[in-house]
């Protein structure tokens, strides 16, 4: 086997942030379905684009306030027309803060990656 040149190696990191209680509440999914929220007004709009039950939307939202300690969503109960739902401040103040971190945590491991698999040997086989 002979030893190439040092190179770049043709993968790269892939970090997924999640947030964890007593289980895992928040990540990916639960912060499309706010996100979804945000733009559709209604929990039941943001499960429709996400394709996901009303019910399970609520169980989402829950398991999410349960563990944060506070609400993050804002339901406003409405007549023939149906009712509507936004982020409640800390709900909105929360997504940012989790988007920050979240940057800070991807900027950080794609900064150290080439520190560590930079080393890496590339060999022919």
């Amino acid at each position: 086997m002979k030893t190439k040149a040092k190179e770049q190696p043709s993968f790269r990191e892939k970090i997924q942030v999640r947030l964890v209680g007593e289980e895992a509440f928040f990540g990916p999914g639960p912060r499309q379905l706010l996100l979804g929220i945000q733009e559709k007004g209604s929990v039941a709009g943001a499960c429709d684009a996400m394709g996901i039950s009303y019910s399970k939307g609520r169980v989402i939202i829950r398991r999410m306030e349960k563990e944060l300690g506070f609400e993050l969503v804002e339901r406003r109960q409405g007549g023939s027309g149906g009712g509507s739902a936004g982020l409640t401040e800390k709900g909105e103040q929360f997504l940012e803060i989790f988007a920050r971190y979240e940057k800070a945590v991807k900027d950080y491991a794609e900064r150290t990656f080439d520190d560590h698999f930079g080393k890496l040997e590339v060999t022919d086989q």
